[in-house]
């Protein structure tokens, strides 16, 4: 029964189905625009009231710079969960999360305190120390994504130049991790999903790193900023110059590898309830559930970040909006078209799964190497 007031208000029908759905649909989009632009500029207005001396000392800038992406993408990571099951109601025609303040605002922040407070349980025959140690490690290399990712020309935390290359390896890391948090609780759900993530990692990480050689090769750099910089201009005066249009190839292999590496459906099998009770993380609880669970989304982000700058043009855009908000854009557009893959698509088998990467996606990108090389050859 719809309710015009009280915890009820969100059930109106013509917030959902009028016209009115509409008016919030525009004006969140123009909102989230609005925020990314003001954001890139407060960000240059700090940059240049800070005294050289002072922000071009590399501890502070470290310490400033870890503290701010770390609460920039652990409360984006947060509320991302809001926005897949919000943008997912939609698209299966249901409300979604709309208890806990406006539009359900608040539940992300409801799920953390419930999720923080659950009791934190070691079973008895667990290896504690692994079990303890398990979510740090695999959370941790998450974050560490973010540090050759470049926002803008001048917003990265380290312009190194082997940042794609650092990239690769640090996502290497994950498998570690996840395997961790299947032995230590001595479950054997919990084993056998840690197994069918390595798995699936090992099967999946290859084609992505060979489909990663195609943008390296144009920009001639492994540096994500001269990446994107090599991305500027147009086609014909109206096409913009993105890796992903002649390399639309390398692009789908990365990005069905990287959901693959995240555990997005259609490869979630890790976590099958059915089968393996949500596999790895199957005895965890509390903080460290939490930050298992976050993990999935901030790898969701950066591997969105990555497929923007490697295919994308990353900041590059008309001068009408920031580099900031361009590269906002860009990245909530992947993230909204993996949240729509994820709404509309199911789960496979763990050896349809492993038959897709070893079987298709390797030769595939092989073969795209080979294309990219004659590419390369008719156009420099």
């Amino acid at each position: 029964m719809a309710l015009h007031g009280g915890l009820y208000a969100e059930d109106m029908e013509d917030l959902y189905h009028g016209p009115m759905a509409y008016f919030y649909l525009i004006a969140g989009l123009f909102i989230a625009i609005a925020a990314a632009a003001g954001f890139g500029f407060f960000l240059t207005f700090i940059g240049d009231l800070a005294p050289n001396s002072f922000w071009q000392n590399p501890w502070i800038r470290g310490f400033v710079g870890a503290l701010a992406w770390a609460i920039i993408i652990g409360v984006g990571g947060l509320y991302l969960t809001w926005v897949e099951r919000k943008f997912m109601a939609r698209v299966q025609m249901r409300y979604g999360p709309n208890r806990w303040g406006k539009f359900g605002l608040l539940q992300p922040i409801a799920d953390a305190i419930k999720l923080l407070r659950k009791e934190d349980i070691i079973p008895t025959a667990a290896d504690s120390a692994v079990m303890r140690l398990a979510p740090i490690v695999a959370f941790a290399p998450t974050f560490l994504l973010f540090a050759a990712v470049p926002w803008t020309r001048e917003y990265v935390a380290s312009k190194m130049d082997i940042g794609v290359l650092f990239i690769v390896a640090v996502s290497s890391l994950g498998p570690i991790g996840a395997i961790m948090a299947g032995w230590g609780p001595n479950n054997k759900y919990n084993i056998l999903g840690g197994m069918r993530l390595a798995a699936q990692e090992i099967a999946y990480i290859i084609p992505l790193v060979l489909s990663i050689i195609g943008p390296v090769a144009v920009a001639q750099s492994l540096n994500g900023v001269a990446i994107v910089e090599a991305q500027a201009g147009t086609w014909f005066g109206l096409i913009p110059r993105w890796n992903l249009f002649p390399q639309i190839l390398g692009a789908c292999i990365f990005f069905i590898a990287y959901m693959a590496e995240t555990e997005r459906v259609p490869f979630d099998i890790p976590d099958a309830e059915g089968e393996v009770v949500h596999g790895f993380t199957a005895e965890y609880s509390g903080m460290k559930f939490t930050l298992l669970l976050l993990m999935e989304y901030v790898h969701l982000i950066a591997g969105g970040a990555l497929f923007v700058v490697l295919y994308m043009g990353g900041y590059l855009g008309p001068s009408f909006l920031s580099p900031f908000a361009w590269f906002t854009i860009k990245l909530m557009s992947v993230i909204f078209f993996m949240m729509l893959i994820r709404a509309v698509m199911f789960r496979v088998r763990v050896d349809q799964m492993l038959t897709l990467g070893w079987k298709i996606l390797l030769p595939l990108a092989l073969f795209n190497i080979g294309f990219i090389g004659i590419y390369l050859a008719l156009t420099v």
